[in-house]
């Protein structure tokens, strides 16, 4: 059985469309030739550089860390340096975790 290609003819007027065999002519490429084709381009990601980052954060009070991660901001109760860890009280759940040194930022 040879397969079959089917298209949505939604130029009726109305609020329906149709699904009809797509027995129209094919080019070399495999598109309808009486279909015309727009290429979209795609939007390029961009991530920030750090000074991009560092012009979009604000300065922290004394005793306050950002996570690097998230860029959720916490008041540092704790710091063990022998494991290197904080324990930080984070200010938009109020949560208290503990975090290792690697994963805070003063900026």
């Amino acid at each position: 059985m040879a397969k079959k290609t089917y298209k949505l003819e939604h130029f009726a007027k109305g609020t329906g469309a149709t699904v009809v065999p797509n027995e129209a002519e094919t080019d070399r490429s495999g598109r309808d030739a009486g279909v015309s084709s727009v290429a979209v381009p795609r939007e390029r990601r961009r991530g920030r550089s750090s000074a991009e980052r560092q012009k979009l954060s604000t300065p922290l009070p004394p005793g306050h860390v950002r996570k690097k991660a998230t860029g959720e901001i916490g008041r540092v109760e704790s710091v063990d340096p022998k494991i290197g860890t904080a324990v930080v009280r984070w200010l938009r759940e109020g949560r208290t975790t503990t975090v290792p040194l690697t994963a805070l930022s003063r900026h």
